[in-house]
């Protein structure tokens, strides 16, 4: 198998139509993979495999286009970087649609102008220019979700202290996920209304959360993304605090669910004490913090299941979903590392946790979504090529017993985030271990994800957490 690479100098394309055209690319006849990204050094090296990664492609920049196609067949892969050429050339004007103006809106007063009733602007353009664009969002009397990352968290304390003085929610920055009266807002999942409130430093945190209390019967009220930095000493939890006051006073939320990772000691007074002042039942789900108050839940399922049975008015339950004898895997005296490949970053901390608390130190957990990763290139929930590669490469490792992965369906997700795992482990007889975000509610729906994988030979299960102790107990030779 061949790997051919060619690099358009000063050629920047946007990320959604490179995802379009490889995907274009890689199904003509005799190519196996194909790629188009952008010339960061993380995509160098990430996507590159050392062997070809020649003087050429190391001097390519930020600016500068990388096609690379794989191939047994050099006649084919070269006609596929001529096709490559031939569909970055074309305009990508959008095919006309009767349902949306004949022009676009190109700025926000201008958006507003067209849509005078919208009360939300979500924000998702490159982060240098996210911060005065969430401004002028506010000023205009929005409530503001901010997507993007790579926003300073000097401009994420002033965004939120003019936010909490015009009475508006500042979500973000870096917010994947909101649901706000049960309008799902960028990566979020279509999940039951209900009585449970979340307030979420963490975007598949709480998209994991809000599809286990779906599974288990029960439903969410609103979910307010803060942004992962909001419960730091520097930002001070000032919009998980505002988020509190707001679900305090909504009669629908009955519930309240937090979610961070572990908060800054002073945060977490303030935040425990908002929580009381509220007069609500609460649970307090900050990844890998272990406290023996039955408020705290060390992990997003064992939060979900709490939430779940405080809604229901039960006595709060440390686990979802009942453990299974596992089918034993053996594996040769090499392979003695479990490898994690992540597309949402709260899933591979919390997998981390409990691998390390089962006693598993051989341990490789990639978080795909950070800002290193996404700079340059989109999310690896919207674009699972970067995944697949690396998982590729993980089971061609004879170090690697276990690959843990999650996918994670809902709006804003790739269509079908599972065939593009499946496609890279389906026969390769490698020990893959995965659990779905989502609900059969979602566009992807996820028992037919879940079918996918299970054809592909991957074992999966209902949450993150079960999947990273099954992981931990087959590295281990336990088998129940």
């Amino acid at each position: 198998m061949g790997i051919y690479i060619h690099i358009k100098h000063r050629c920047y394309q946007d990320s959604l139509k490179l995802m379009r055209v490889s995907a274009e690319i890689q199904s003509i006849e005799g190519i196996r993979q194909a790629f188009a990204f952008m010339g960061t050094e993380i995509n160098k090296v990430s996507r590159i495999p050392a062997e070809v990664l020649d003087e050429n492609a190391r001097a390519a920049g930020a600016n500068d286009l990388i096609l690379m196609v794989e191939s047994d067949d050099a006649a084919a892969a070269e006609n596929a970087l001529q096709e490559f050429d031939r569909a970055l050339s074309e305009t990508g004007r959008p095919e006309h649609n009767e349902l949306l103006p004949s022009r676009q809106p190109l700025t926000l007063d201008e958006g507003l102008a067209a849509q005078p009733d919208s009360t939300l602007a979500v924000i998702s353009v490159p982060g240098h220019y996210a911060a005065s664009q969430a401004m002028r969002a506010l000023q205009l009397g929005l409530h503001v979700h901010v997507f993007s990352d790579n926003v300073s968290i000097e401009d994420e304390i002033l965004l939120k202290k003019t936010a909490i003085e015009k009475g508006l929610l500042l979500m973000g920055p870096d917010c994947g996920t909101s649901i706000i009266h049960g309008v799902p807002i960028c990566f979020a999942n279509k999940v039951r209304r209900g009585d449970i409130g979340i307030v979420g430093a963490s975007g598949t945190g709480t998209q994991e959360v809000s599809c286990i209390i779906d599974a288990l019967g029960g439903g969410i009220s609103h979910a307010i993304g803060v942004g992962g930095r909001d419960l730091s000493e520097a930002v001070g939890g000032m919009m998980t605090l505002e988020a509190i006051r707001l679900l305090a006073e909504d009669p629908a939320t009955k519930v309240l669910a937090i979610i961070s990772k572990p908060p800054a000691a002073a945060v977490a007074c303030k935040v425990q004490e908002a929580v009381q002042a509220a007069g609500k039942a609460a649970v307090f789900i900050f990844l890998g913090y272990t406290d023996p108050d039955p408020a705290f839940a060390a992990s997003l399922e064992e939060g979900a299941a709490k939430a779940v049975a405080l809604s229901q008015k039960q006595d709060p339950v440390k686990t979802a979903f009942p453990r299974r004898p596992l089918e034993p895997r053996s594996f040769a005296p090499e392979q003695t590392y479990i490898r994690g490949l992540y597309t949402g970053g709260p899933l591979a901390s919390e997998a981390e946790f409990i691998l390390r608390k089962n006693g598993v130190s051989n341990i490789t957990i990639v978080d795909l979504g950070d800002d290193q990763y996404t700079r340059g290139a989109l999310h690896p929930m919207i674009d699972p090529q970067r995944r697949s590669m690396m998982v590729a490469e993980a089971i061609k490792d004879p170090a690697t017993a276990i690959i843990l992965c999650d996918v994670v369906i809902g709006y804003g997700s790739h269509h079908n985030p599972a065939e593009a795992l499946a496609a890279v482990v389906q026969g390769s007889g490698a020990c893959v271990l995965a659990s779905v975000t989502g609900t059969d509610a979602d566009p992807q729906n996820r028992s037919a994800q879940e079918h996918i994988l299970r054809d592909a030979g991957i074992r999966v299960f209902p949450s993150n957490h079960y999947a990273a102790e099954a992981a931990a107990a087959l590295l281990q030779g336990a088998t129940g």
